[in-house]
């Protein structure tokens, strides 16, 4: 079992804190926030006896083999370098950077100090992704032809909130429009045998608001394998969350793509041990097929981490597709002048 460090003490913070419970190969060990308050009261809440008032403290100690980081989206390099330079393995919450060149100089930073780092997009981890991944591989829809996928909900209005504010990184594309994007280049690139493929192409359009990030987005994209993909974001408006594969043969939907079997998103308590956690379905050309799940869907993805870190590579998210993540990320709020 390896001893995670959280970094950070809000919400997302908590979730990932509920997913250890049920993980097969790591425990909660430690929380560190710029508030000592923050951080024992989240400390406290999973029985946790060791709380930190800065970050520094943390990756100070010896006893912590991984950190998760979940901090807003400027913070993240600044805590993953000085993370990497203390040697721990390190998941930081999506979008990994603010651009490319900040997520380079991160896996640049683990590459040095021969330590594991991943992006965490959580979807990724679950086996209804492997399994919708070896539907399209093994020609179950035919040729891929069409993607479309979205994520967006509706924000209270709040030009100081983070999703608004620029220089905390807001705009609906940084905050959920990665996800509809990972998945695009994912099955464009399941469809030609790889990992992903980056869009040759890039056509958006949206809508910037008064505080001058991205509210609404929408992408047309076009792979090396003339895939095509439509995929739209917001934090405005409710989009309900969708993905769909269309090939020569067949559709594959995925009702629920980014948080399949995960009471731990909602839950404000710990969630009982015996928590039963619901199958994830996708439909195949009007049929369900059903993916039985045994943990969370954070419980997922810390073990996905664990299993990596002797290799230093996830197959779920690997540094590679992590860079072209990001970088399409920014040639899409480029293109609408986020």
């Amino acid at each position: 079992m390896i001893n995670w460090g959280i970094v950070g003490a809000g919400h997302i913070a908590r979730v990932f804190c509920n997913g250890l419970r049920f993980s097969k190969t790591g425990t909660l060990a430690a929380v560190a926030s710029r508030s000592l308050q923050r951080a024992t009261e989240l400390a406290n809440l999973f029985e946790c006896n060791k709380a930190f008032g800065s970050y520094v403290e943390l990756f100070d100690d010896d006893s912590i083999d991984a950190v998760y980081v979940s901090t807003i989206h400027p913070a993240h390099l600044e805590c993953v370098l000085a993370a990497t330079e203390a040697k721990k393995h390190v998941l930081v919450e999506k979008p990994i950077g603010l651009n490319r060149s900040e997520a380079q100089q991160m896996f640049d930073a683990a590459k040095k100090y021969d330590v594991f780092l991943m992006e965490g997009y959580m979807y990724r981890c679950h086996p209804q992704i492997q399994r919708a991944v070896e539907l399209v591989r093994d020609g179950a829809i035919g040729d891929v032809q069409f993607i479309r996928s979205r994520f967006g909900y509706r924000a209270d209005y709040d030009p100081k909130s983070r999703v608004l504010d620029s220089k905390l990184g807001g705009g609906a594309i940084l905050d959920v429009g990665g996800y509809p994007m990972s998945l695009a280049r994912l099955f464009a690139g399941a469809a030609a045998g790889l990992p992903f493929l980056n869009p040759i192409e890039l056509n958006a359009t949206g809508i910037v608001g008064p505080t001058g990030v991205d509210e609404l987005a929408a992408a047309n994209l076009k792979f090396e394998n003339h895939v095509i993909a439509e995929i739209s974001t917001s934090i405005t408006c409710e989009l309900p969350s969708m993905a769909e594969i269309h090939g020569t043969k067949a559709t594959l939907k995925i009702p629920s793509p980014w948080l399949p079997s995960s009471p731990c998103r909602d839950a404000k308590h710990p969630l009982p041990l015996d928590t039963t956690f619901l199958p994830a379905e996708l439909i195949l050309n009007g049929q369900k097929v059903v993916i039985e799940c045994d943990r969370d869907l954070f419980s997922y993805e810390a073990d996905e981490f664990e299993a990596s870190i002797d290799s230093r590579h996830s197959e779920a998210i690997s540094s590679e597709d992590s860079l072209g993540n990001i970088d399409a990320m920014n040639r899409w709020r480029q293109a609408i002048g986020g």
